[in-house]
């Protein structure tokens, strides 16, 4: 039975949807902050969105745990 739910695509959209909000409350953080605050810490604006969304997470989505 816990197999079959693992491999549920509602618990793989319900991780996804975990992740994407995690994500976008990271992005949302960094935003607000000022364009001298982020060139201290080394990011462009316009990198947010490429440096939170790693090829990894594109990769990952819509798949369980166990798939590579």
């Amino acid at each position: 039975m816990s197999r079959l739910f693992n491999n549920s695509w509602t618990v793989r959209w319900l991780r996804y949807l975990n992740t994407w909000r995690e994500h976008r409350r990271i992005i949302k953080e960094l935003n607000a902050l000022d364009d001298k605050t982020l060139r201290d810490i080394g990011i462009n604006r316009c990198d947010i969105d490429r440096l939170i969304w790693l090829e990894y997470d594109k990769e990952k989505r819509g798949k369980n745990n166990n798939e590579k």
